[in-house]
């Protein structure tokens, strides 16, 4: 009894099984682990675990390891040893579903940021190189040379800033000052960021922000946000496409919406968007400039202010980004 009120308070799951793989101990989180309901204490371990890696491990004559997906745990780590002063084995299962998940990401994370960095890098080593081999002398060569040096090192710097934002937020360490911010005044001011791209591209963008609306923000943050946001509509939508800036009240909270009119994100890609380097069109992303970290650093800002962000299909087509901030007071209903 002792043993058993010992076990479930462990939040490894503990199995201990006789010679004949009767179960003599089926601890709390073992049960949850496997989906069971009922105490089968004397019954066949084969009744409740159908996983044929897991009963290899009796058949070894030493502790051994195995990872395999349970019922409820799509993995688990299972060791195996002889149960002490008697015939038998004793299972310690561990659930490493989240492990195994945070290690595939930090793996994503550094082939990417590689990825990311290796085109510019290389380009202005090819630049830098041909200049020397005496292009310079060239005014028309060397001009395009140099310009091609100067983007490159620009989309290396804003690489490298979104990636010290990102890891001042993951550790706490970006400081956020929330207080009531007006929010169409700061709308204005942002869209002095995106003017040149806008103007380029032929994008007109819509404010349309009632007086008087404010949310608890930190205006740099908010600023922020709203400028990859705009600045995300304005890349991809069409050339001489519309990005609308809209707000309305929504309970304590404030919506906020940037809208556009081009080709939409698909349903698959949606999901996934706010991932760090994820592109729904890596080519197009490129093209456009984009480092594929702006919507993870959006995403880390608004839930870091206590709000929620997401995306939604702009009918007939385009894409919707909204995110919701808690108002201050004096916003009108």
């Amino acid at each position: 009894m002792l043993l058993a009120a010992v076990a479930d308070g462990l939040t490894q799951g503990v199995i201990a099984v006789d010679s004949e793989h009767r179960i003599e101990l089926l601890n709390d989180a073992a049960r949850k682990m496997l989906g069971v309901t009922s105490s089968p204490v004397g019954e066949p371990l084969i009744d409740f675990v159908r996983v044929p890696e897991l009963f290899d491990l009796f058949d070894s004559d030493v502790a051994a390891t195995a990872e395999v997906s349970l019922p409820n745990t799509p993995r688990a780590l299972i060791r195996t040893a002889r149960k002490w002063g008697g015939d038998g084995r004793v299972l310690l299962l561990e659930d490493v579903t989240t492990v195994r998940r945070l290690e595939t990401v930090r793996r994503d994370f550094v082939a990417n940021v590689s990825h990311e960095l290796r085109t510019p890098v290389a380009v202005i080593r090819a630049n830098a190189e041909t200049l020397m081999a005496g292009a310079k002398d060239d005014p028309a060569i060397a001009g395009r040379l140099i310009d091609g040096l100067h983007r490159n090192a620009e989309r290396l710097a804003r690489i490298l800033a979104d990636l010290l934002d990102l890891s001042r937020l993951d550790s706490g360490q970006y400081r956020l000052d929330v207080s009531p911010v007006p929010l169409l005044p700061l709308c204005e001011a942002s869209m002095s960021a995106v003017e040149p791209q806008s103007a380029a591209r032929k994008v007109s963008v819509a404010i349309a922000i009632p007086d008087g609306v404010q949310v608890k923000a930190d205006a740099k943050a908010l600023d922020q946000i709203l400028v990859n946001l705009i600045d995300n509509g304005i890349k991809y939508t069409h050339e001489g496409g519309h990005v609308w800036v809209e707000a309305r009240r929504d309970g304590d909270y404030v919506r906020i919406e940037v809208r556009d009119n081009g080709p939409g994100i698909s349903a698959k890609h949606r999901e996934r968007v706010f991932e760090r380097f994820y592109r729904a069109d890596p080519s197009r992303s490129r093209e456009a400039g984009g480092t594929g970290l702006g919507l993870s650093i959006v995403k880390h800002l608004v839930e870091s202010m206590g709000g929620d962000v997401g995306v939604e299909p702009n009918e007939p087509n385009g894409t919707i980004f909204w995110l919701r901030l808690k108002c201050a007071e004096g916003t009108p209903a």
